[in-house]
């Protein structure tokens, strides 16, 4: 629907005048009056009186007027609301977000978040990477909060380094405070399954190491407990390991290997005022840790 024509009865109504409303909304005199006549014969009654006063309803345009009045406001509201819409989003922010970092990050970067913008409802879901990315793919997240993988094509925020330790049992052989990455070699390896194996078996492959690999499906402190009870050893990292590491024996893997924690989002994604904002607090969360 064309509602500048609206908009331009309105405003000759309001100033009682045609070349005042021509000069106020940049038409030329002649082409605002061919306007309301068009509109005049699409209505099929007269709307306008015209006289040396100026111009005033008629009794038919007295009485369409208010209705007239409710369209453009209504059209109005529409137009701010899609911009709205545009700027901020739907006010629900989706986010898938591995386990590990929804237990350590999420709690203080969407208490922030959430102070900037209390109408928008956060909903954060946990999974495997297959889930997380594939939902992200899909559009049934706004973002996650991951590991880079490149394997996606998506956009990456780069957050930290994420170091990894071998994870041993209490009594395992091995002299000093290191752990070798060849030492993997022909090991019984627990691969964790729940966001890690990607990032692990891409350690292995580019460092040449080949364990003997036991998939799992379990959490990480369920991998911790299987280590400590001599099923194997295993690779986690540091953000997994703070605060769990009593039962068993935790050591540096040399050369240093890591992976990046990152913020992912479709390549096509708007990035409204909040999604700039969520982005933004991460990345001072991940500088700063506060």
């Amino acid at each position: 629907m064309n509602i500048s024509k609206y908009k331009a009865l309105l405003t000759a109504v309001d100033m009682g005048s045609l070349s005042g409303a021509a000069q106020k909304l940049g038409y030329t005199q002649s082409g605002l009056t061919h306007m309301m006549n068009a509109l005049e014969d699409e209505f099929g009654f007269s709307i306008l009186q015209r006289g040396y006063y100026g111009i005033k309803l008629t009794p038919a345009g007295e009485r369409i007027i208010p209705r007239v009045r409710q369209l453009v406001m209504c059209e109005e509201a529409l137009e701010n609301e899609v911009e709205l819409v545009k700027s901020f989003g739907d006010n629900v922010l989706r986010i898938g977000a591995f386990s590990s970092m929804a237990g350590t990050w999420l709690p203080s970067i969407v208490e922030r978040f959430n102070r900037e913008f209390p109408d928008i409802t956060v909903n954060i879901q946990t999974g495997t990477v297959a889930e997380l990315y594939g939902g992200l793919d899909e559009g049934r997240f706004d973002v996650c909060f991951g590991t880079k993988n490149s394997k996606y094509d998506f956009k990456w925020f780069s957050l930290e380094k994420d170091r990894f330790y071998a994870i041993l049992p209490k009594d395992y052989p091995i002299e000093g405070e290191e752990f070798y990455i060849s030492r993997f070699n022909g090991t019984k390896f627990l691969m964790p399954g729940l966001g890690f194996d990607d990032d692990i078996s891409a350690v292995f492959s580019e460092n040449n190491v080949r364990p003997f690999v036991t998939p799992t499906y379990v959490d990480d402190p369920a991998i911790i407990s299987m280590v400590e009870h001599g099923l194997g050893i295993s690779m986690l990292s540091e953000l997994i390991i703070t605060g769990r590491t009593d039962a068993v024996k935790v050591l540096p893997i040399v050369p240093e290997v890591s992976r990046t924690l990152a913020l992912s989002m479709k390549q096509d994604k708007v990035l409204t005022l909040p999604l700039k904002r969520l982005v933004a607090i991460t990345k001072d969360f991940a500088k700063n840790k506060v």
